[in-house]
């Protein structure tokens, strides 16, 4: 019974023993895994504290440039140096365009520069950014000052186009109507097209005078303008030329003017119209950046080439238009036209609503879309059409600059592209068209 009761308890020690050896594999085994995860773990957050590390030196690296570039600009405006202070100003704009400080500060370089056009719409662009009230006015101030100001200025642009009869029309067949029936017509139009040079500008001359309208500071004003496309084909030249002068009235927020405007057109050489002009247009602005706009005109045509496209027309034009967010801003606008002439064709109503945008991107890009809509009524349809020849019209045009990128004396690239589709319940009368521009712009 003793050898038995020993043997039992040599069993259960010995059992006990490969129990204990088995447990304490298992913890050592648990041991090793824990120090693994734990291993893993701070290698992947020391990695992640390096990566974080990295990022925030990144960020402070580029602070710390944007920071330089623009003390260094504000040093060049202090020297009088604003074609290099547009450089870098627009260069942190580029990668960085909700920088409202920085693009007030483009718009006071432009300003400095002479380049009104420009600086108004960067101080109205940066209206929308969160400023204190006080700067607010400050910039509706400057606006004010663009629209007084006095001496001369002017802008030029040039570049490659489209040109000639770029129209792709539905039918080139027509059916009239007779006494005796029905007979059908074709059209002999030319469908050739290529490529031109376009080129675009103007010069102003500004001077305030003393007496005063309606309570309101007062300028004189008067412009020159062209707009030249030279083809190959002289058939496709087409020039218009036009001066305008007259009394700008002005308070902090708002902008009126009248006066007359006085254009030519020539095509292929020749004068195709002659307009005199009487144009009065108004702009009201407020703190928050949104304006709104009409202009009004009423104009004689001549045209020598026939007496039956002479007449009057009748323009209208309302809209609004608001900064967003420092760096972009949307609008809206109506256009009326009546044009009075004997001519069949060119006797009509038009009517338009567009909506319109610009909003600066990385990249140093600036996109101004545009879409419209367009309805044609013809007052005096002849009586030979078999169809109802009003016009509805849907389009869009896209602007793309490039404002971190000059040439010679302060020139940036641009691209324009457009594209229009007429419908006309006469089928010989629907066309599509496009069009496109690459050129270069003056910027300082």
């Amino acid at each position: 019974m003793l050898l038995v009761s020993v043997q039992s308890k040599e069993l259960r020690i010995s059992t006990n023993s490969i129990v204990f050896q088995k447990l304490a594999l298992v913890l050592l085994r648990t041991l090793f895994l824990i120090a693994a995860i734990a291993t893993i773990t701070l290698n992947v957050t020391s990695a992640s504290a390096q990566t974080q590390i990295s990022q925030g030196s990144a960020s402070i690296a580029e602070a710390e440039q944007i920071e330089r570039v623009f003390l260094s600009g504000l040093q060049d405006l202090q020297r009088g140096n604003t074609d290099a202070a547009i450089t870098k100003f627009s260069s942190i704009l580029a990668d960085n365009p909700n920088l409202v400080r920085v693009r007030l500060e483009l718009g006071l370089a432009y300003y400095l520069s002479r380049q009104w056009n420009r600086a108004r719409n960067e101080f109205f662009t940066a209206l929308s950014g969160d400023l204190p009230d006080s700067v607010r006015n400050k910039v509706l101030g400057l606006i004010r000052e663009i629209d007084a100001r006095r001496g001369f200025d002017w802008d030029f642009s040039i570049g490659v186009a489209n040109v000639g009869d770029q129209r792709e029309y539905d039918t080139d067949e027509i059916i009239l109507d007779f006494p005796n029936g029905n007979l059908p017509f074709s059209f002999n139009r030319e469908k050739s097209s290529e490529i031109g040079l376009r080129a675009t500008g103007s010069a102003n001359f500004r001077k305030p005078v003393k007496w005063k309208l309606l309570g309101a500071d007062t300028v004189a004003f008067a412009s020159l303008s062209f707009d030249v496309t030279e083809a190959r084909a002289s058939s496709y030249d087409d020039y218009i030329l036009g001066t305008r002068f007259g009394l700008r009235m002005l308070t902090q927020n708002t902008t009126a003017s009248i006066g007359p405007l006085v254009s030519t057109r020539l095509l292929g050489g020749n004068v195709f119209e002659n307009r005199i002009a009487l144009q009065a247009a108004i702009e009201r602005r407020n703190q928050r950046g949104a304006s709104f706009f009409a202009i009004l005109s009423g104009t004689r045509l001549h045209n020598p080439t026939s007496s039956s496209l002479d007449g009057d027309e009748i323009g209208a034009e309302i809209g609004v238009r608001r900064s967003l967010g420092g760096k972009g801003l949307v609008g809206a606008s109506f256009l009326f036209q009546d044009k009075s002439v004997e001519d069949n064709l060119e006797n009509f109503i038009r009517q338009r609503f567009t909506i319109f945008g610009q909003v600066d991107v990385q990249g140093g890009f600036t996109l101004r879309p545009s879409v419209f809509a367009e309805q044609k009524r013809f007052k005096t349809p002849s009586a030979l059409f078999t169809g109802n020849p009003n016009e509805k019209t849907f389009g869009g045009s896209l602007r793309v600059e490039k404002n971190d990128l000059f040439f010679g004396n302060g020139f940036s690239p641009f691209l324009l592209l457009a594209y229009r589709r007429t419908k006309s319940g006469i089928d010989a009368f629907s066309f599509k068209e496009s069009e496109f521009e690459l050129g270069i712009e003056r910027r300082f």
